[in-house]
């Protein structure tokens, strides 16, 4: 349950934040600055996660924190698919940037939950 209340807020902050986003193109910023604060965004969005289910695992942090960014890359990448119908070699590196955010969230996660002990 608490999985699904995960992606719930995940998928509301990305909708938040590309509102937003388009928002500021309507109002005439540059769509680079606009895809840097997407990216700023998904990029804390990611590290909190994994630090938050690097905390609450067992052990080995960093594999808790790969399982819950990968699990919202695979929602990101099908809204990709869907809406854009594209997949480039940015695209790839912009995915690996955030499985990689997500997974150092973890490992944060769990050596914050042992200093704690």
């Amino acid at each position: 349950m608490k999985l699904l209340k995960n992606i719930g807020f995940y998928l509301l902050f990305l909708v938040l934040i590309i509102a937003l986003c388009s928002l500021l193109n309507l109002l005439g910023v540059n769509s680079t600055i606009t895809n840097f604060i997407l990216l700023i965004f998904n990029i804390a969005l990611y590290l909190i996660y994994g630090f938050k289910t690097g905390i609450k695992s067992k052990e080995k942090g960093f594999l808790a924190g790969l399982k819950m960014s990968s699990l919202m890359l695979l929602i990101l990448i099908a809204a990709n698919l869907l809406l854009l119908r594209q997949f480039s070699i940015s695209s790839i590196i912009y995915y690996t940037i955030l499985l990689l955010v997500g997974t150092f969230g973890g490992m944060l996660g769990i050596s914050k939950k042992k200093e704690e002990n």
